[in-house]
């Protein structure tokens, strides 16, 4: 049977018999109850939570003033912030202070982790700035990863990404941005003199634009080790052997290259090495001791180039 009893120290609410609960309502509508394993359930909780005890999880404790964990009908999860929405239901994200994000994308079955950045749109990959700022993004899938970034744009705007590096599932490495050139002289004889900067005005390519083909210098984008190499050939002419060209860098010299040859025959200067940069330095190759002739009708006599290691 079940009964309220009291003692001198004790209310006892006894619900009577096996797998029985005790129920509250309120105008003969259930409010609350507690089953007979002892879980309390109720529709609603009001007032502060602080000085309860056993609710929690072992190893968390939380002492928060405000929201501190926000999670959506969407089961996106936001620390410190809420959550960004309109990625689908089939994508969910997790979202850490203003900027930081772990988004699962389900459409395009791939992992990401964001700097300033969500999933707008799963469906299509369309992302979009959380803030005013870069943005910048890792993204795995198919064993492939991809670093990705983006200039500054305005919160809530589309993103278009620029991949930086790629990381394939067998380990190759490919940068498509990163610096490198090679540069010829595209015409003529180059009669070099005294401190002339020898002019490499023709070009095979320069994939960060560094390189200018009308002043003849190489400008470091950002510091790093360089490669850098150069070869030419000298005119047939017996009056200009036993002379030397200098790689130089901000306008020094770095290194001195010799040629010396007998009689009237072609002659080939080469150097090639690795050199240290700081960003804007330049590298330019000119011309140390006297006059000299060096063929430069077209890319097949002379070569000034280099790329960024690292």
């Amino acid at each position: 049977m079940s009964k309220i009893q009291s003692s001198s120290e004790h209310l006892t609410l006894n619900a009577d018999g096996s797998s029985k609960d005790i129920k509250f309502q309120a105008n003969g509508v259930e409010k609350a109850s507690i089953s007979s394993t002892g879980v309390m359930t109720a529709t609603s909780f009001a007032g502060s939570g602080a000085a309860l005890t056993g609710v929690g999880v072992a190893g968390i404790s939380s002492s928060a003033d405000a929201t501190a964990i926000t999670i959506d009908s969407s089961e996106n999860v936001g620390i410190g912030t809420t959550p960004e929405t309109g990625q689908g239901s089939n994508s969910q994200g997790l979202y850490v202070g203003t900027h930081a994000s772990v988004i699962s994308n389900g459409a395009y079955e791939s992992v990401s982790v964001s700097e300033n950045a969500y999933l707008g749109t799963a469906a299509n990959d369309t992302w979009k700035y959380r803030d005013t700022s870069h943005a910048a993004r890792h993204e795995m899938k198919a064993g492939v990863h991809t670093f990705k970034v983006a200039p500054s744009g305005t919160a809530d705007a589309d993103i278009t990404w620029t991949n930086a590096m790629t990381i394939d599932n067998s380990g190759a490495i490919t940068m498509p941005n990163q610096p490198a050139f090679s540069a010829y002289r595209s015409s003529g004889v180059w009669n070099g003199s005294s401190t002339e900067v020898m002019v490499h005005n023709g070009e095979d390519y320069d994939v960060a634009n560094n390189h200018s083909t009308s002043t003849g210098k190489f400008t470091a984008p950002t510091t790093g080790k360089y490669l850098i190499s150069w070869w030419a050939m000298t005119n047939d002419d017996a009056a200009y052997i036993d002379k030397h060209i200098d790689l130089r860098i901000n306008n020094t010299t770095y290194k001195r290259i010799y040629s010396s040859s007998t009689g009237n025959d072609h002659h080939q200067w080469s150097w090639s090495g690795v050199v240290h940069l700081s960003a804007n330095d330049y590298v330019d190759m000119g011309a140390a001791s006297g006059s000299l002739k060096l063929y430069g009708s077209n890319a097949y006599y002379s070569h000034f180039g280099g790329y960024l290691l690292g």
